[in-house]
Formats: structure tokens, C-alpha cells, sequence
């Protein structure tokens, strides 16, 4: 029964993450146009390298705060671990070519295990996150740390590219 709960819990987080985003992008024509990127890191405590992909795209006219839903897929051990979730944060102004940046968001982390007696697991949790990069060029890296405060609380290292 509790497999069942957890299913239904983490498909009512993800419709309303879907609906947020919906939502957020038909509020103003400049949200209509958002950056895309691909990342990749390590989840310190599985000590295994993830790929990820993520959007970002301004939220009001200060363009200071943004919207950041992302996926991102582990290759652990015995199992796959996927993690989707829908970060916001805030662009600190520096006056430089790059910009610094503090935020969270809800995720919802799904981690199939191919082990005896642990089949599949749902988790949601809250992501902070803590991130550098450049804001010139259609190409633009970043470095992001990032705290998944969940019931497996962890910390996860990525780097990454937007374009």
C-alpha cells in the first residue's frame, strides 16, 4: 500500500511541476523564448556520475529571477536514479560577465533498484542550489552544487552548458 501512496504522491508533484511551468511560460511573450542546457556531475554519497538536461527562462521583468525545471538521470549502482525537478532562484548582480546565483525547488526522485527485495522507490524532497556562470555568448557554461534535503539527503556537483 505504501508503494501505491508514494506512486500517486509523486504523479500529483509532477502534474503540478508540469502545470507551474505551463503556467509561467504563457504569463509573458519574453517567457515564451527560454535557454536550454545539458549538465553532467556526481551524487557524492552514490559516487556516480548523471546526465541531466533543463531549461531556464526569466521570471518578471528584473531579470534577476528564473525558473529552472530539470531532469536528471544517475547511473548507479544496481539501478538508474532520476530526478526531476523544478528549482527557481536568484541572479545576484555582479557587474561582471558572469553572475551568481541562490535558489531551491521541489523534486521528486525516482530510484530503481536491481537489487533483491528493493524494487522501486519514490522520494520528494527540496533542492537547494548554488551555482556560478557566464552570461555572455550563446554559449554559456556553469558550475552548480546542489542539496537534495529528501528522505536520502545528499549532495550533488554538476557543471554544465546553456545555449
Amino acid at each position: 500500500m505504501k508503494r501505491i501512496h508514494r506512486r500517486s504522491m509523486a504523479r500529483v508533484l509532477l502534474l503540478a511541476c508540469a502545470c507551474v511551468v505551463a503556467g509561467s511560460l504563457s504569463i509573458s511573450p519574453s517567457l515564451a523564448r527560454p535557454d536550454f542546457g545539458v549538465r553532467g556531475g556526481a551524487y557524492t554519497d552514490a559516487e556516480e556520475p548523471f546526465l541531466g538536461a533543463e531549461a531556464l527562462f526569466g521570471l518578471g521583468s528584473t531579470k534577476h529571477w528564473f525558473g529552472n525545471p530539470n531532469i536528471e538521470h544517475a547511473f548507479i549502482e544496481n539501478g538508474d536514479l532520476t530526478a526531476f525537478s523544478l528549482d527557481f532562484h536568484y541572479d545576484f548582480p555582479t557587474g561582471q560577465p558572469y553572475t551568481i546565483w541562490a535558489g531551491a525547488g521541489p523534486t521528486v526522485i525516482f530510484n530503481d533498484r536491481n537489487v533483491a527485495g528493493i524494487d522501486y522507490q519514490t522520494d520528494a524532497g527540496v533542492n537547494v542550489v548554488f551555482g556560478v556562470g557566464s552570461t555572455k555568448g550563446d554559449v554559456r557554461p556553469y558550475g552548480q552544487m546542489k542539496v537534495v534535503v529528501a528522505d536520502d539527503t545528499q549532495a550533488v556537483l554538476g557543471a554544465g552548458i546553456r545555449f
